[in-house]
Parts: C-alpha cells; sequence; structure tokens
C-alpha cells in the first residue's frame, strides 16, 4: 500500500469517526433544541393559557354575582313597586271615601235644612254638619217662653220636628245630645238672675228641660238623651261657619252612622 492510498484510509476513518460523533451528539442537540422551544414558546403559552382560564372563571364568578344582584335588586324594585301601587290603591280609596263622605254629609245636610226650611227662614233655625255629626241650632225664642226657662208651645212642635229629622240622618235610635248656649256671662235676664245668677246654670237648666221636652213631648227615649250647659261657650260656632243665629241658642245633634265598608 503506498502512501495515497494510506493517506485515504486515514481520511476515511476520520471522516466516519467524525460522522459517528455527529450522530452521537444529533439526538441530544434536538433534545436541546426541543427543550428550548418548549422553554421559549410552549411554556409561556401554556402560562398564558392557564391565566386566561383563571380569568375567565373569575369572570365567570363575578357574572353569577352580578346576576345573582341585580336578581335581588329585581325583585326588591318589584316588591317596591308592588308597595307604591298598594299605597296608591289606598290613597284613592280614602280619597274616594272622602269624597263620599263629604258628598254624604252634604246630602244631609240638605235634607234637614229642606225639611227645616221655614224656620231656617225665619232666622230662627240652622243646619250644620262637622265632625261626624249633624246640627240643629234653634234661636232660644223659638223655644223658650220669654224670660223663663219653660218650653213655648211652639217650641214644643218644633223640638219635635227636629228629633225626628235628627233621627232619620242618625239611623233611628241614635242618641242625641241637647247642649244651651246663653251668650255672655252678662247676658241672663234680671227676670231670672235671683234663680239662675250665672251663665253656667242657666244654659244647664235650659238643656234640661228641653231634654225632658224631648221625652215627654216628642217621645225620644231617655236613653238616647243627654244635657249639657255651655254658658257662653259654643262647640257649633265653627260648623255653623258665616251662619248667624242670636247668642242665646239650643244645640240638638246626632252622631252620624259611619260609612258601610264593602265585605272583601
Amino acid at each position: 500500500m503506498n502512501i495515497a492510498d494510506d493517506a485515504f484510509a486515514a481520511g476515511n476513518s476520520a471522516g466516519s469517526s467524525s460522522f459517528r460523533r455527529w450522530v452521537r451528539v444529533m439526538p441530544a442537540l434536538l433534545l436541546v433544541a426541543a427543550a428550548a422551544f418548549v422553554a421559549a414558546y410552549y411554556v409561556p403559552l401554556h402560562r398564558a393559557h392557564v391565566l386566561l382560564l383563571e380569568e375567565q372563571r373569575k369572570s365567570n364568578q363575578k357574572s353569577k354575582e352580578l346576576e345573582q344582584t341585580l336578581s335581588q335588586v329585581r325583585g326588591e324594585l318589584q316588591a317596591k313597586a308592588a308597595q307604591v301601587d298598594k299605597i296608591e290603591a289606598e290613597r284613592q280609596q280614602t280619597e274616594a271615601a272622602k269624597k263620599s263622605g263629604l258628598e254624604r254629609l252634604e246630602q244631609i245636610k240638605a235634607e234637614l235644612a229642606g225639611k227645616l226650611d221655614k224656620h231656617i227662614k225665619k232666622g230662627v233655625a240652622a243646619v250644620a254638619v262637622a265632625d261626624g255629626h249633624a246640627f240643629v241650632v234653634l234661636s232660644e225664642s223659638a223655644v223658650f217662653l220669654p224670660n223663663t226657662v219653660d218650653v213655648n208651645p211652639q217650641g214644643q212642635g218644633l223640638l219635635c220636628q227636629v228629633s225626628g229629622a235628627l233621627s232619620a240622618s242618625g239611623g233611628g235610635q241614635a242618641p242625641l245630645r241637647v247642649g244651651a248656649v246663653s251668650g255672655p256671662p252678662d247676658s241672663v235676664p234680671p227676670a231670672l238672675q235671683a234663680a239662675y245668677p250665672t251663665a253656667w246654670e242657666l244654659s244647664a237648666v235650659r238643656a234640661a228641660t228641653v231634654a225632658q221636652a224631648l221625652q215627654d213631648k216628642c217621645a225620644v227615649a231617655g236613653a238616647r238623651l243627654s244635657a249639657v250647659g255651655h254658658a257662653e261657650h259654643d262647640p257649633a260656632a265653627a260648623a255653623l261657619g258665616a251662619t248667624k243665629m242670636p247668642p242665646g241658642r239650643v244645640e240638638i245633634s246626632v252622631a252620624l252612622p259611619a260609612e258601610p265598608r264593602d265585605a272583601k
């Protein structure tokens, strides 16, 4: 073998050895490259994917919480709306009842005025309704004999007419309240001052006398009657308003029956 052949053989041997080394190193290089790829691309992508999943989970949880809050708020709004509707219905019912009650009081007042029209035109009687009561006010001159506490014959008939009208307005057997107003403290007639030195005494006796006449002459049950003297104080003054009546007078009132309620 000559020198050239030896050199060629030596070159082939070296190349084969180098190739074998590359074959052995190549898997390691591929593994390193794969690891580098995983480290450079997959791991960040995986982390980003995990973060997205976590964000999605949080978003879903928040969405559920918002939906629950919205459902709760919607329920509260519906409850408030129902409450507002109930209050409005009650207000309308109250307004309707008030209007109906006022119309009824005006009707009763008109009925009483119609029955006592002649006396009202003479200025010796007046009618009013207030605070659930109907009032008939009579001048003392239309009821009593002058300078006495005795009921005159015309007064007896007037009292019976008044009690009948008020009883009809109050439901038939409603209590009648008799009050007497004597006017200013110094208004007691001289002829009565010895027996009734004060307006309180005079008004109390006149109220009791009218109640007695209603029982004896008008067949009103005594259990339905009450009598009180007001002296110069006048409970019906506000109800009468601008109606002018003499200071000395008799007031007979009846409590009006309550409005019937609709059955529920």
